[in-house]
């Protein structure tokens, strides 16, 4: 192998090679990967640098572990202090040699270079993979005498988090995800944002992001090399043992593996490897791969697996079983594949089922279940029963099984039926007296879950929510995926919510997400109505983030799942937007009121809407309230479900100006006050918001029921009623009181990207500047906000508004309106001015 010498000043660089060399010192935007390098670098030359005399030593990694930057690294050190660095041997000692990919080395380079390593005064630093040819091996033990080597490979979350500046939980997730192999958390950390995250343990996204990535690395590999690793991925170490790989020995594939960067050294593949070729293995190979083990363990004389899996029809369905939680569409393919092989279809109908739910197939999984219903002797009939509540659910038709819910004949029947009759507005009853007791996991957890939603109806709300919680910590346990009406989880954020708990309501949530509960199917419905708890506490802004990345992800979403979104879109623009943008957003959600039902679960988004309805003068939902309010009085309106519905009764009321509608609420919610704090603090809420609105501002008495909201989660409904209290204070300090109020529970995020926010003055490019409140009246009046509207968002009156608009005008000696409109973009950066955007 012939090495030019890499500082020869003879060579010239062929023209192309000049312009790429142009291209590349063009600045690039830094990136995660870079500083991680970086570090990584850093530590190694450290290593090799370290002591006096000549540097010689050895790195050593698998492939993409950092080795060839190390080694560029260390050229430039050698190249700032005056030392040449050659490829190849040479005998001028003020060269020294430098060899990555030593790998390569044929026999007589490496004894050319063992030869000149005798020499303790050479200066040689070679790199290469772990595992090399013997005569690489010599050359590099006789460099060891002199330092032990450089390892690489591996990277731990505090230099994750140090070097790329990554949230810890989150390098901790991308160090789980990647086992720390260095090319694929350095991938990983490039292509993570930490918005997408809804709790540490969620990359769900960033796992699909390095499967391309792995899928080439994959393909580069020798056959063999490449069949030993998916065996690695996709069987369990016990059945491993029993299988012989491919033409090769498991240590020889275990030491490619490595070399690759697709295995750790004991074998084990890290999480996103094996989650990627269990993912793009096709299920023909798959069941090669089956086949193959069933050939072994008969060759060896045992059974593999078991009498329950004797059959290869049968080893697929255990397989899709297992590949259902990560890859429902696998699974389905699995199954397919099993029935295919010989497999009895009717034991793996309700399985399929649950697969097409976890995969978002709706119509699917009800063609399944209706299948097997329309047979009363099929074995999984009791589960089609309980699966069909929560498609019927799904397709935001809930009701459609009232009256036909059939009495449950076990305790995980129970808690699936409970939480179908809860949202129908039907009072759960104990599973019968033959269901079985109570053993495993999910039977525990489904008496607790079905014993708390009952409980949940009575008068005593805290312990209910408190139940309720400690029912979805262990359902989560289970890790069962059946479809259900709503996960544990939600039921238990609603019922916190609805007892003025917003903390405890954010919190179950993230540790089902975290958890994973329910399976698949209901990572969407956990992350959106963790959207709608954002947006409950003044987060507007963690809220858009989750919306916008379940946008991003794609994927079917249910007609149930789109309702919430919708709702949060509405609620977001309801708050933060102007009347113009809710209009459009309203139009979107207002299908919904027409096309869907609303049970006990989405009273809440029904509020949201009703009041949308009003604020844009749009046909209301008093149709649905009268349903909504039916539902809860078959139920016996129980103090825990009720206050948020009766309070958007009463917001409805205040918006429109008519407080004959809000009565009935507010008779409810004191109805509700002896049994549950919130609701008593709601009622008086809303006594106080109608003096207001009369005229009659008891300042102290506004500003506590103002708190009070927002202690119970209501920030912005509190901030709205101190505002009310202060445009209609008779007098001068108790409209500043008020004002302060309004101002100090107001959301504190904008709900618009951290560098459009305004700073605390705004050049205009003339040197003439804008104070931080012009430059927030500015951005509103950019989006064609009303005077009314800009008071409305700031807490000013419409008045102040206005004068801060002459200000901008004066000072910006803005001559008309389209003249102020081109100064503010210019000033502040927008995009040119439209015809459809004025100055109120």
């Amino acid at each position: 192998m012939t090495r030019p010498p890499e500082d020869d000043p003879r060579e010239t660089p062929p023209a192309h090679v000049t312009r790429l060399a142009a291209v590349a010192a063009v600045p690039r935007r830094h990136r995660p990967a870079d500083a991680l390098v970086a570090h990584i670098v850093d530590e190694a030359l450290a290593d090799l640098l370290a002591g006096d005399g000549p540097i010689r030593g050895v790195v050593v990694g698998p492939s993409g572990s950092g080795k060839s930057a190390t080694l560029r690294g260390l050229r430039a050190v050698l190249r700032s202090r005056g030392v040449s660095v050659t490829a190849g041997p040479r005998p001028h000692s003020a060269h020294a040699v430098v060899i990555d990919d030593a790998d390569g080395l044929d026999a007589d380079e490496a004894r050319a270079l063992l030869d000149l390593a005798a020499d303790q005064t050479t200066a040689i630093v070679i790199a290469h993979r772990p595992g090399p040819a013997p005569h690489v091996q010599l050359l590099a033990a006789e460099l060891e005498k002199s330092r032990p080597p450089v390892l690489l490979g591996e990277v731990d979350d505090a230099a994750v988090t140090a070097a790329a500046d990554i949230h810890r939980a989150c390098a901790e997730g991308i160090v789980r995800l990647t086992d720390g192999v260095t090319w694929l958390a350095l991938i990983a950390a490039d292509a993570h944002h930490e918005a997408e995250c809804a709790g540490p343990a969620d990359h769900h996204s960033l796992s699909r992001r390095l499967r391309a990535h792995i899928a080439h690395r994959l393909d580069s590999l020798d056959a063999d090399v490449r069949s030993a690793i998916e065996a690695l991925c996709v069987f369990a170490p016990a059945e491993i043992s029993r299988l012989d790989p491919p033409r090769i020995s498991w240590d020889e594939a275990i030491a490619a593996g490595y070399a690759a960067g697709l295995l750790s050294q004991n074998g084990r593949p890290p999480v996103a490897v094996r989650d990627a070729v269990r993912t793009l293995l096709p299920p023909h190979r798959l069941t090669e791969l089956v086949a193959r083990a069933m050939v072994d363990a008969e060759a060896g004389h045992e059974r593999w697996g078991g009498p329950a899996s004797d059959s290869l029809g049968a080893r697929l369905a255990a397989r899709g079983d297992r590949e259902r939680l990560t890859e429902p569409t696998r699974a389905i393919a699995l199954y397919r594949e099993a029935v295919a092989a010989g497999a009895d279809p009717v034991p793996l109908a309700g399985r399929y089922g649950v697969a097409a739910m976890n995969a978002g197939d709706v119509e699917g999984a009800a063609a399944c279940f209706d299948d097997i219903l329309s047979h009363p002797d099929h074995p999984a009939l009791a589960d089609a029963v309980d699966a069909t509540h929560a498609i019927w659910a799904a397709r935001g038709s809930l009701q459609a099984t009232a009256g036909a819910l059939l009495p449950p004949a076990s305790p995980v029947s129970a808690a699936r039926t409970a939480l179908a009759q809860l949202g129908v507005g039907e009072r759960p009853e104990p599973a019968g007296r033959t269901a079985a007791r109570p053993r495993d996991t999910l039977s525990i957890a489904s008496a607790a879950l079905a014993s708390a939603v009952r409980d949940s109806l009575g008068h005593d709300t805290e312990r209910a929510v408190d139940d309720l919680v400690h029912a979805s910590e262990l359902y989560s346990l289970t890790h069962s995926d059946f479809p259900l009406v709503e996960p544990p989880a939600v039921v238990a954020a609603l019922a916190a919510l609805g007892s003025g708990r917003p903390a405890v309501a954010s919190a179950v949530l993230d540790a089902a997400i975290q958890a994973g509960q329910a399976g698949p199917w209901a990572r969407r419905r956990l992350l959106l109505w963790r959207a709608w708890t954002h947006i409950h506490g003044a987060q507007p802004d963690d809220a858009r983030s989750i919306l916008d990345r379940l946008a991003a992800e794609g994927g079917a979403a249910t007609p149930r799942d789109r309702l919430i979104a919708a709702a949060c879109e509405t609620a977001l623009a309801r708050r933060y937007a102007n009347t113009a943008t809710l209009m459009g957003v309203f139009r979107d959600a207002s299908q919904h009121l027409l096309r869907q039902r609303f049970d006990l679960y989405l009273h809440p988004l029904l509020g949201e809407l009703m009041l949308a309805a009003a604020r844009v003068g749009a046909a209301s939902a008093h149709l649905h309230m009268r349903e909504a309010q039916a539902t809860l009085d078959r139920l016996g309106n129980p103090p825990l479900w009720t206050p948020l519905l009766h309070w958007s009764g009463v917001q409805h009321g205040i918006l429109t100006n008519r407080p004959e509608l809000l009565v009935p609420h507010a008779r409810a919610l004191l109805a509700a006050a002896p049994h549950s704090g919130f609701a008593a603090q709601l009622a008086e809420a809303g006594r106080i918001w109608t003096e207001v609105l009369a005229g009659r501002v008891d300042t102290m008495a506004v500003e506590a029921a103002a708190h009070a909201l927002a202690r119970d989660g209501m920030a912005w409904d509190g901030a709205r009623l101190a505002a009310h209290g202060a445009a209609r204070s008779s007098d001068r300090p108790s409209y500043t009181q008020l004002l302060a109020c309004a101002r100090e529970l107001h959301p504190r995020q904008l709900l618009q990207p951290e560098a459009d926010r305004p700073e605390p003055f705004g050049d205009t490019g003339d040197g003439t500047l804008l104070s931080a409140r012009e430059v927030e009246v500015a951005r509103l009046v950019l989006q064609g906000r009303t005077y009314v509207e800009i008071g409305q968002t700031l807490f000013i009156s419409p008045r102040t508004a206005e004068h801060h608009i002459a200000r901008i005008r004066r000072r910006l000696d803005a001559t008309s309106r389209s003249d102020l409109l081109t100064k503010l973009h210019h000033a502040l950066g927008a995009q040119p001015p439209s015809d459809k955007e004025g100055v109120a």
